[in-house]
């Protein structure tokens, strides 16, 4: 087994434990913080998402204001009072729990710009990553067409499309950590935190890896075809 195979087959096996690990265990230190402001209800929009202007007949128009939204995944805190969030209709009540929400921020309110740049940053980063695999795997598919499949050329095809699948799986973890640290100090929510949950596709990071242990592979297989043909 060579030396990049090992450490492939290491970063596998590390990823598989962590993803598990991360999946199964949740730690937080979240605690019940009472303040005369902290209230969650049904009300009017406020006027800076919407304002209404009195026409001359009477009668009212409505303007909305350019708003941000973002998901946010959220935990509930912890009160005292044990009191919990309940749904009743038609005569059934459920304890609701909020762990995903869409808050909407006005442009008028909003602090800075950055977690915009942030996201809009790593969507262009993934597109330019996107294309140079499909490159990548148009030079592949010419490569096995043409019956060459443990060549040099096919293993690095699969193991620089194996490192671009997992760098941008690092990638958009780092970007979604990065805006939730920031929300996390800029955005207060009633009864809620806002946490950190890693959402990205974990099948970047595994079928980048299993590439990468592949092309190691077919890198050993071309090696012992040109034994078997020198002994020839």
């Amino acid at each position: 087994m060579n030396k990049k195979l090992k450490i492939y087959s290491s970063l596998f096996i590390v990823a598989l434990i962590v993803f598990g690990l991360t999946s199964t265990f949740h730690y937080t230190t979240m605690g019940w913080t009472p303040a005369s402001d902290n209230n969650m209800e049904f009300a009017e929009l406020p006027s800076d998402f919407m304002s209404c202007d009195t026409l001359p007949d009477g009668g009212t128009v409505s303007y909305g204001h350019p708003y941000f939204t973002y998901d946010l995944n959220v935990l509930p805190w912890s009160r005292p009072d044990h009191k919990v969030l309940l749904s009743t209709a038609q005569g059934q009540t459920y304890k609701v729990e909020m762990q995903k929400i869409k808050v909407g921020i006005p442009v008028s309110r909003a602090n800075s710009n950055i977690p915009m740049y942030i996201i809009g940053s790593g969507a262009v980063v993934s597109i330019i990553v996107f294309l140079c695999i499909l490159y990548m795997v148009i030079k592949l598919i010419s490569k096995i067409r043409h019956g060459e499949i443990f060549v040099a050329k096919v293993s690095k095809y699969l193991e620089i499309t194996g490192i671009l699948l997992t760098c941008l799986y690092l990638y958009e973890l780092a970007v979604s950590y990065i805006v939730t640290q920031y929300f996390i100090s800029h955005i207060h929510l009633a009864d809620h935190s806002i946490v950190f949950k890693n959402e990205c596709n974990s099948m970047f990071i595994f079928t980048g890896l299993a590439l990468m242990i592949i092309s190691q592979i077919i890198l050993m297989g071309k090696d012992l075809k040109d034994e078997q043909e020198l002994t020839i």
